[in-house]
């Protein structure tokens, strides 16, 4: 696998359990993934490009430290109840600002956010960190509210979804307005970068935070699905060009092989592509999530999914936005779009 630029990035951070959220990080640029595999031992034996996030005891963050020679040390914080933990940097860390995800207590107790929502498949029946909310709770600085919804049959083991609305004392109203706005996109084609505007604006970022982030986020393919990729051959190729990109193409193979997109996995990515020797192009789509479930089989994480050449049609239909070329083959070899 040819590493992208954030691949050879990785973090390492102190986790306060009490908090509930990162207080102390460090960037380390990695240019032998072997080194750190060394450093981990048997844990990363089934992870060859080190994709996991690795929780480290005091020998294995000794051993970074000097081998990386970063300035880290967690013993000068107020605080004892700490996991060290090691991953590959993030996309959302080129944002300008804090991201909520991952700070919502210290945010929502600082007055800096205004709404969280922790959204879960259940069983189990508690997010992670849940019981780090409840002190606040009940001692009246944040308002909690609860909706679980359960599914018709079990989806991969789970019975239901379950919701948990947080809000400091006097912005309870961002909880009804938040619901509203989810079911007023249900009712008008699904989710887009309005809504997400009025739900960023909900949890309390800034105009500029909301432009940069809404920004990022059409350039990426956009908002309200899940983001899906399958390879085409030149006719289909073709046919899309003449169709303006609005609809996936008519398939004469029986099966059309279709993997979540992630554009952080360039290699993994091609190598989906170049599994089908007539491919011509790796093309990126964006679908209704939850009207894709039908077609997910056996709900394998992540895909690929085969789904059925004469229900493609079908697949048009929950399309959100256009097909976009990500990728194409030329003599061989591909060529980034």
């Amino acid at each position: 696998m040819h590493p992208t630029p954030l691949s050879n990035h990785f973090i390492l951070e102190a986790f306060d359990r009490d908090q509930w959220c990162a207080v102390l990080q460090a960037l380390i640029h990695v240019t032998d993934l072997g080194t750190i595999r060394a450093i981990l031992g048997e844990t990363a034996e089934d992870d060859p490009e080190l994709r996991h996030s690795y929780q480290l005891d005091d020998e294995e963050l000794a051993a970074v430290v000097t081998e990386f020679g970063v300035a880290f040390d967690p013993a000068q914080l107020e605080t004892g109840n700490i996991e060290i933990s090691l991953f590959r940097r993030r996309r959302r860390c080129d944002a300008p600002y804090l991201v909520h995800t991952g700070y919502e207590l210290p945010l929502l107790l600082d007055g800096r956010k205004k709404l969280a929502r922790m959204s879960h498949g259940y069983p189990p029946a508690t997010f992670d960190g849940e019981d780090r909310f409840e002190p606040w709770v009940a001692n009246g600085f944040l308002h909690r509210e609860e909706v679980v919804e359960p599914f018709d049959s079990p989806v991969n083991q789970h019975l239901g979804h379950r919701t948990v609305y947080y809000t400091p004392k006097g912005e309870e109203w961002r909880i009804p307005a938040s619901k509203l706005i989810w079911e007023a996109s249900g009712k008008s084609g699904g989710w887009n970068e309005y809504f997400e505007r009025l739900e960023g604006m909900l949890f309390g970022y800034e105009d500029w935070q909301n432009d940069w982030w809404i920004n990022v986020g059409l350039e990426g393919g956009g908002f309200g699905g899940l983001r899906l990729c399958c390879a085409v051959t030149s006719s289909e190729l073709a046919w899309m060009e003449a169709a303006g990109f609005r609809a996936l193409p008519p398939i004469d193979r029986p099966i059309l092989a279709i993997a979540g997109f992630d554009a952080t996995a360039e290699a993994e990515m091609h190598a989906f592509m170049l599994k089908d020797p007539d491919s011509a192009a790796l093309v990126r789509f964006i679908v209704l999530g939850r009207a894709f479930v039908p077609f997910m089989g056996d709900l394998q994480d992540g895909g690929p999914w085969h789904v059925p050449g004469e229900r493609v049609p079908e697949l048009n239909r929950i399309l959100r936005g256009s097909v976009v070329i990500v990728a194409r083959r030329d003599g061989g070899q591909l060529l980034t779009a």
